[in-house]
């Protein structure tokens, strides 16, 4: 997952921490016992200007990359997330974790990548967006979950999702937890967020990826962990996905 230079400042607080990747590692029970990479995600600074430990080359590149980044449509086969589901932050979060990491890879990436840009919504909490462009912010939700510049991310790249197609992968999801952060409670209660409907949570969950190997069927669990942001009421009339801080993904061997 990208070194986000752009955003989350207060979320990367209690999130600070390593990400792995579910779907390229899982398949090896011997690392299960590896730590994984550490990346942090530091964001937007009082000083938006000069960020401290950011340099302006790396905050610079990481815009060109959002630039560059394909307009992708809305036009999804997948299903929006309705329901009581958008009425509460935390069967959100969880709802949209699940949906985010199901998945067929003989179906078409595009179509998780459309659904993802059909469920993001915007915010303009400085904190989140302060260093990201008006004109790309429409990009940010997705750009979070797939720029792999810096590690791996929730989708991976389009090579790798191919390959697990050959290998007839499919993963399945099991939540289990949803909590917010103290870190950004306690900035909300100090007044250093200042959009009401823009929230944090952590989701844990397990991935069960099984794929298919000299006519085997062979399946690894992953643990995974995500911090993500959303924004939802009162600034708007239901909740939706604004950008993913954190990516931890552990490997804990065949299931």
């Amino acid at each position: 997952m990208l070194t986000v230079l752009l955003a989350g400042t207060v979320l990367t607080i209690s999130l600070v921490g390593s990400h792995g990747d579910p779907i390229a590692s899982a398949p090896t029970p011997d690392r299960a016992s590896a730590a994984p990479k550490a990346t942090t995600r530091p964001g937007q600074p009082e000083d938006a200007a000069s960020p401290p430990g950011i340099h302006k080359g790396q905050l610079e590149a990481e815009v060109a990359r959002l630039r560059a980044a394909p307009e992708v449509t809305t036009d999804s086969s997948q299903p929006k997330i309705v329901g009581d589901a958008t009425k509460q932050p935390d069967l959100y979060a969880a709802e949209f974790t699940r949906r985010l990491l199901t998945r067929d890879y003989r179906n078409p990436r595009q179509t998780l990548l459309s659904w993802v840009q059909g469920e993001s919504v915007p915010t303009q909490e400085p904190l989140v967006v302060g260093l990201v462009p008006p004109e790309l912010r429409d990009r940010w939700a997705l750009f979070t979950v797939t720029d792999a510049t810096d590690g791996p991310t929730p989708i991976p790249p389009a090579g790798e999702w191919a390959s697990l197609a050959e290998q007839a992968g499919k993963s399945t999801v099991r939540v289990l937890r949803v909590t917010e952060p103290m870190a950004w409670t306690n900035a909300v209660e100090s007044g250093r967020i200042t959009d009401p409907g823009i929230t944090a949570r952590i989701v844990s969950a397990e991935i069960t990826l099984s794929t298919v190997v000299d006519g085997r069927i062979r399946r690894a669990v992953t643990s995974v962990e995500l911090g993500l942001e959303f924004e939802g009421p009162p600034t708007l009339g239901q909740w939706g996905f604004v950008g993913a801080v954190t990516y931890t993904a552990i490997p804990v061997g065949p299931s």
